[in-house]
C-alpha cells in the first residue's frame, strides 16, 4: 500500500520537475507526502492476511475455472471460515470439500461442483538486491 503511493509520488515528482516546472510544490507538498509514506512502512503495524488454496472440482464449472486451483489472499483480518461463507455463496449448488488432498478422478469428472479450501502459507523470496544487506524485516514483509 505505502510502496504503491511512493512510487505515484515519484512519478508525480518527475512531472513537477519535469513538465510543470513547480519546485515550491514539489517540495512543500509532494517531498513531505512522500517521506510520511517511508515513514509509515517502518512504524505502523500492517496485518499479515490469510492466503487461501481454492480448488473448483467438476464439469459443473466453467472451462476456465475446472479442475483448477487458485490462491486468494483473503482481506485484513479475514478468516477461513469468512472467506469460505463468501465463497460458497458465489457457487450456492458447490458442495465443500473437508480435506486437502487433490480429489480423485470421480469427483474431478463428476457434473457436479465441488469446492476445497485451504489456508496456505505464503514462501518470503527475498528479492536478489536486498540479499545479504542489513535491511529491516518491515522493508522485506
Amino acid at each position: 500500500m505505502w510502496e504503491e503511493a511512493i512510487a505515484l509520488c515519484k512519478e508525480l515528482a518527475e512531472q513537477f520537475e519535469l513538465e510543470v516546472f513547480d519546485y515550491d510544490m514539489l517540495s512543500q507538498s509532494l517531498q513531505k507526502q512522500q517521506a510520511k509514506f517511508y515513514e509509515n512502512i517502518m512504524k505502523i503495524l500492517r496485518p499479515k492476511p490469510d492466503y487461501f488454496a481454492v480448488g473448483y472440482y467438476g464439469c459443473g464449472y466453467p472451462p476456465f475455472l475446472r479442475n483448477k486451483v487458485f490462491i486468494h489472499r483473503g482481506k485484513e483480518y479475514e478468516r477461513r471460515e469468512d472467506f469460505q461463507s463468501h465463497l460458497m455463496s458465489q457457487f450456492p449448488s458447490a458442495v465443500r470439500l473437508n480435506t486437502t488432498t487433490l480429489p480423485g478422478p470421480d469427483i474431478r469428472n463428476s457434473p457436479m461442483q465441488d469446492i476445497q479450501c485451504f489456508t496456505v502459507q505464503p514462501v518470503l523470496e527475498i528479492p536478489p538486491r536486498l540479499k545479504n544487506k542489513p535491511v529491516p524485516d518491515q522493508i522485506i514483509k
